[in-house]
């Protein structure tokens, strides 16, 4: 009687709806599923972001700092009289970049423009310039005057004068004596148009490589020595391969007592840089540190008249005229 009496007070105390509350559990799983999900995709959308679009971000940005780090400067030894001013980047396509460097080269303490060069990289590495192109201009009517009927070709024939665009800045040669040189140009001639208060620019050749002292001996006081393009292979290599006549590599420190010194030390610095010219770098310190500098160009600049001096020299080979200049 008892018993009874407990059971059926217990169906009043418990009021228990079982599909209420497996729906309610369902319910709950259900939002618990949802939220994990949710979360789960956040996730994985946020780290492919991050993969596409910021971690590229940041390699190119490593990639272009890397790049400055050492392209102004491999300019200054690359490019005759030229420095290299740092300009905007952009990118040109998935995981690519350019960075776009203007150049200058000095008359005197005054720069003048020399065309633009830009660097294309990727985010894991690797360089290639372009730009800084030349072009020739030719006469196309012989016994005309002189720039009557000219054309423009992109393709300059050997020996020809060059220039470079987009400024038509005369492009600075140099010829060595050991290499195979079907035509060298002598612009002396040239400086006879050029009024005497100018400034002037010109690239001379040497019949010889020479020292720096040696270079000295023979300039006139007046003149100053802006760069110097320097002996960087043995003289049978120039002699068969006469294309490394025209890969340049010179000393932007000519006018210091110790340029030599200085050069040496960043050409050792820039092949410490990982860079596509590295190995090269390496290889032409290392030559210089043996060899020592022997100079088969300079690049000079002064008046008109101190530099048609030199014309009489049988040390001259080549004299290309550069940018000239009212003072």
């Amino acid at each position: 009687m008892i018993w009874n009496l407990n059971a059926e007070n217990g169906k009043d105390d418990i009021n228990f709806d079982e599909k209420s509350f497996l729906r309610g559990v369902r319910l709950k799983s259900i939002l618990r599923t949802a939220l994990i999900s949710f979360g789960v995709a956040a996730g994985i959308f946020i780290l492919a972001f991050i993969l596409a679009f910021v971690a590229p971000e940041m390699m190119l940005q490593d990639q272009e700092n890397r790049i400055d780090s050492f392209y102004p400067d491999l300019i200054k030894f690359s490019e005759p009289n030229t420095f290299a001013l740092s300009g905007e980047s952009y990118s040109v396509r998935l995981f690519g970049r350019q960075k776009k460097y203007y150049l200058f080269r000095m008359l005197g303490s005054k720069p003048y423009p020399a065309g633009t060069v830009t660097v294309d990289f990727d985010a894991w590495g690797g360089e290639q310039t372009k730009g800084n192109n030349t072009f020739a201009v030719y006469d196309t009517e012989i016994g005309e005057p002189s720039g009557a009927y000219s054309e423009i070709s992109a393709a300059a024939a050997k020996g020809a004068k060059e220039y470079l665009v987009p400024y038509a800045v005369p492009k600075l040669k140099f010829y060595h004596p050991a290499a195979n040189c079907e035509k060298i140009i002598r612009e002396f001639d040239a400086l006879e148009n050029v009024p005497p208060d100018y400034l002037v620019e010109m690239a001379l050749s040497f019949r010889k490589p020479l020292a720096l002292d040696e270079i000295k001996a023979v300039m006139p006081k007046d003149l100053k020595i802006m760069w110097g393009a320097v002996s960087v292979f043995k003289d049978e290599d120039y002699k068969n391969n006469s294309y490394l006549a025209e890969r340049l590599v010179g000393n932007p420190y000519m006018a210091g007592s110790g340029g030599e010194k200085e050069c040496l030390e960043e050409l050792e610095r820039l092949g410490s840089v990982p860079s596509y010219h590295a190995k090269n770098l390496k290889r032409t310190a290392q030559y210089l540190k043996e060899n020592g500098f022997k100079y088969y160009g300079v690049v000079v600049v002064g008046s008109p008249d101190a530099i048609i001096k030199l014309s009489s020299d049988q040390m001259i080979t080549g004299a290309v005229l550069g940018i000239t200049a009212g003072k």
